[in-house]
């Protein structure tokens, strides 16, 4: 079940696209609450920022990437919240590399059963004059990357592939995120302009 539910938000970080609410499933090793109200059941979980992984380091994001950022979709009437915290891309708790001779398989049952749950591993880089953040589970193959812009005045992060290869952007104003859903974000080769 970890497994397909790392698999779905690796995919929701790749598309930047869901128009449904970040549902993450609980850890095993998260603490939860729940609250009722009439017939609603919330449940909310907080994110495990001591578990260990071999290898990895908690890590820490730069301030220039956190916060709340909106992102939509040429479909959606509404703007979706995207949070980034010192430690957590969403729900996602994120690691760095200590091992540089740790190789992970995501086809391994072993590493499967050792790097399952919610977490990413995150790098760091300056590239072009922009701040690159690239972040994957630890089994997957294809890294999103975060990159820190402005697009027509708005502050922006926008979203790449492994390839660096633009696609989408999210922006701090919810405002601007809706007026530039439908913009081909494809056609930005240099984030700095």
């Amino acid at each position: 079940m970890k497994k397909i539910a790392l698999i779905l938000f690796s995919t929701l970080l790749l598309t930047a696209c869901s128009n449904t609410q970040n549902n993450q499933p609980k850890s095993s090793s998260s603490k939860s609450s729940t609250t009722t109200s009439k017939n609603t059941v919330k449940t909310s979980s907080k994110p495990n920022l001591n578990k260990k992984y071999p290898g990895f380091k908690l890590a820490m994001i730069p301030t220039v990437f956190q916060g709340t950022w909106y992102q939509t979709d040429r479909y959606s009437k509404t703007a979706r919240k995207f949070i980034i915290t010192k430690h957590t891309i969403m729900d996602s708790v994120v690691y760095q590399k200590t091992d540089p001779n740790l190789n992970l398989n995501h086809r391994s049952e072993k590493n499967n059963k050792v790097y399952a749950g919610d977490a990413s591993m995150v790098s760091f880089e300056n590239k072009n004059g922009s701040q690159w953040l690239r972040a994957r589970g630890f089994l997957d193959t294809v890294d999103i990357i975060y990159i820190t812009g402005t697009f027509k005045g708005n502050q922006c992060l926008y979203l790449a592939y492994s390839s660096g290869d633009i696609h989408s952007a999210m922006f701090k104003d919810k405002k601007a995120a809706l007026k530039y859903r439908k913009y081909d974000f494809s056609k930005i080769t240099n984030p700095l302009n």
